[in-house]
């Protein structure tokens, strides 16, 4: 969003313009609007006939009753409702509330939403990109409503909106990316009514078309305080975690890249070595779990704030051993199940996480964020997305491959599901025996068990002809092997049962490269089924199969899942906005400090 004023919303606030309704701009139409909310709404199925269960709607657009005043029946007006949880879009008049649209996803920044009706049917877009398709309505009629924040008994919108907008055509993908971080004129074609919301005083907004539909607020507060340029000077951070691999292991070069532009100065602990230490940075990272050499280095660190990446029993020995900054515990994935997430957060975590750290952080994954806040209601938690740096990480042009190639990166193990990878890619290459598969494994962390039955289900399926394991590569290598696998028409295949992150499946996005997973809460920030990545069920391997096919045959629709994922990496990951959440972070824990 790309203003410091806007109106904020309680959960009892609402603005009503001048026409409550827009009855003449029927069934074709756009509502956007940017929003940051800070609660969930409630969740109905999609329906076009009936009542649907709005109990705790957060309306920013409210879905006003189509047959005010002239008693029209066959007419309903449009509402959005919107919370940390999703988008819904609501239609309404006489005995008839129903919900034609609904889509799930986290939302915890400033996103633009765009609804946009053609022919009595909804799309949803949010931040430019098309996410969801509506249900055609049954009503004759569908109109815009003029009244913003909420309505009794269904429900108010809480959060902040800025620079809502309604047009009397159906904007284009393109329109909508193009203007959605600009300001408009108002007198834009097709522009019906366009309010800033920059005011910042009094009880009006204005719209800036020549229409005039100005609106009267009613409770919502306006924030104008400008953004603060937040000090890091001398600011020392120190990340711990068991062993420099995997997803943590490009997590923390990926950060010290964002927080040094910030000026922050980063080290690393680690309990162990391991490979991901041939990828090298310009910082200290340091290899031990003894007590004595860990007192030193925070003595002569002078570190503000430790992150601890999942090692309880680091969190207790720090404060032992005299560390007196900020103590954040940080989870990126947690197991292999929702429920061993759950059961270690409540068994084994919650005593020694409320007792010796300052607060908790997460990546914005669905099964995360709900334990986090049955557990620890009471702690400060902070959730934001991981960082991408895409300009060192990105598409490599390279000689293309005759056939297609399936990729697979993970470890030997339970979680990372490798078996179900063997399986489809095994069903693949019986519809077309040209097809290769590349593994990419960290061969140190996989048991001498686990490597016998990998080995034995390869010999089983006679796949030796088909396969090639890439063990320990550097991480600056992976971008030219994602690119090839794109290049050849084929894609990376993720099995997980649970992720917390997913690296490999934002790296092999950014460099062009198609990706077909489990429907697992850690990628759903990056993948919308068909328009940045596909999904499958989990151990369907069936499911599996049919979409890898589509992935290989239907060059239109790959090439569309290409192209708005890289966009989609590059806008919502980036080393900037992270290097700021991480200062508003500390920044918000040294203030809870003063007050205290």
């Amino acid at each position: 969003m790309f203003r410091d004023v806007f109106l904020k919303f309680d959960g009892n606030d609402t603005i009503t313009t001048q026409e409550k309704l827009f009855k003449n701009t029927q069934n074709t139409f756009t509502i956007e609007f940017w929003a940051k909310p800070e609660s969930t709404r409630g969740i109905d199925k999609e329906s076009r006939k009936g009542i649907s269960n709005t109990i705790n709607q957060r309306f920013a657009i409210t879905p006003v009753f189509g047959a005010i005043e002239e008693g029209n029946s066959s007419r309903a007006g449009v509402g959005v409702s919107i919370g940390t949880n999703g988008v819904s879009v609501y239609e309404h008049t006489i005995d008839y509330l129903v919900t034609p649209l609904v889509f799930e996803t986290i939302i915890n920044d400033w996103t633009h939403i765009a609804v946009v009706y053609i022919n009595r049917k909804p799309n949803l877009y949010i931040n430019g990109n098309l996410v969801k398709k509506g249900l055609r309505s049954r009503k004759n009629i569908l109109v815009p409503s003029g009244i913003f924040g909420g309505v009794e008994p269904y429900g108010f919108y809480i959060g902040c909106l800025s620079e809502i907008r309604i047009w009397e055509t159906a904007r284009t993908e393109f329109q909508i990316q193009a203007n959605k971080s600009k300001e408009l004129n108002g007198n834009e074609d097709g522009l019906l009514g366009y309010w800033k919301m920059n005011e910042g005083t009094k009880a009006i907004i204005h719209d800036s078309t020549n229409n005039n539909y100005h609106g009267i607020i009613e409770g919502a507060q306006w924030n104008t305080s400008k953004s603060e340029k937040l000090s890091s000077e001398n600011m020392n951070v120190l990340f711990t975690f068991f062993v420099p691999s995997g997803g943590v292991e490009t997590l923390n070069r990926q950060r010290f890249y964002a927080l040094n532009k910030k000026g922050i100065k980063c080290d690393f602990l680690y309990s162990q070595s391991g490979t991901g230490l041939q990828n090298k940075i310009d910082t200290s990272i340091f290899i031990t779990n003894k007590d004595d050499e860990i007192k030193d280095i925070i003595e002569k660190g002078n570190y503000q704030a430790i992150v601890v990446g999942s090692d309880l029993m680091l969190l207790k020995k720090l404060r032992d051993l005299g560390y007196q900054g900020y103590l954040i515990y940080e989870i990126q994935g947690l197991g292999f199940n929702k429920e061993y997430a759950s059961d270690f957060l409540k068994n084994h975590a919650y005593p020694i996480v409320n007792d010796y750290c300052d607060a908790i952080l997460y990546p914005q994954t669905p099964h995360l964020i709900e334990a986090f806040e049955n557990y620890f209601p009471n702690k400060k938690k902070f959730c934001f997305h991981n960082c991408f740096n895409t300009k060192d990480f990105n598409y490599q042009v390279t000689p293309k491959k005759s056939s297609p190639i399936i990729g697979w990166v993970g470890r030997l193990e339970e979680n990372k599901n490798w078996r179900d990878f063997l399986s489809i890619g095994y069903r693949l290459i019986k519809e077309d025996p040209s097809i290769q598969l590349w593994m990419f494994e960290d061969n140190t962390l996989s048991t001498p068990g686990e490597r016998l039955a990998f080995e034995q289900k390869i010999q089983e399926l006679h796949l030796n002809d088909h396969l090639k394991v890439y063990a320990n590569q550097p991480h600056s290598k992976m971008a030219e092997y994602f690119s090839i696998i794109g290049d050849s028409g084929g894609f990376l295949c993720s099995t997980s049962k649970v992720e917390g992150f997913g690296y490999a499946v934002l790296e092999a996005m950014a460099c062009r490269c198609p990706v077909l997973s489990t429907d697992s809460d850690g990628v759903r920030s990056f993948i919308t089924h068909n328009v940045t990545g596909k999904f499958f069920e989990l151990g369907n391997i069936n499911q599996a199969v049919q979409e890898g096919k589509e992935l290989l045959s239907n060059i239109t629709l790959r090439e569309e899942i290409k192209r708005k994922a890289e966009e989609h990496i590059k806008t919502h990951f980036s080393p900037i906005k992270y290097g700021e959440n991480f200062l508003n972070m500390i920044h918000n824990l040294q203030s809870v400090k003063k007050q205290n």
